[in-house]
């Protein structure tokens, strides 16, 4: 029984291990706003989901994310550098993932690059508009690949 125990525990320290950061991007240079380069034009992105608890909150800000693409078109090392909530470092961070990646033709990098984006989340003025250009002033958050997320206030009933 105790070496089944360590063997599913042996198992398990592998795999773990096995998802931590490769050591093997860390010397890569960001290369600013690589998504704005013609090559990129077919990737399909769109703004991450306005995070509810800061729409009831009324909280606008940014998070911005670092990432690697390989030349397969996989996202690797996705890290937060820079975030006004927790909840906007989570939807910025799922939202790179979710892009439409595997769509693209392999080999439209011939090595992988760091590069990352910014996205502002700002609150709709009523004019059917958020206050973009507020965001930008007040920004906490790096990167000229900027992605705009739109939420509406929430008010709670009662």
């Amino acid at each position: 029984m105790n070496r089944y125990i360590l063997g599913i525990v042996g198992t398990l320290v592998l795999f773990g291990c096995k998802t931590t950061p490769t050591e093997q991007y860390q010397g890569l240079q960001l290369t600013e706003a690589e998504l704005l380069s013609e090559k990129w034009e077919k990737l399909e992105r769109f703004p991450p989901l306005y995070p509810i608890e800061d729409a009831r909150a009324g909280k606008e800000g940014c998070a911005s994310v670092e990432y690697v693409i390989t030349p397969d078109n996989e996202i690797k090392d996705i890290k937060i550098v820079s975030s006004t909530s927790k909840h906007f470092a989570k939807q910025a961070k799922l939202n790179v993932k979710k892009w439409k990646w595997s769509v693209l033709p392999k080999g439209i990098i011939q090595d992988p690059i760091k590069t990352n984006t910014q996205f502002q989340f700002c609150l709709e003025t009523g004019d059917g508009h958020c206050s973009e250009s507020n965001s930008i002033e007040n920004n906490q958050c790096i990167g000229e690949d900027v992605i705009y997320s739109t939420g509406y206030r929430i008010k709670r009933g009662g």
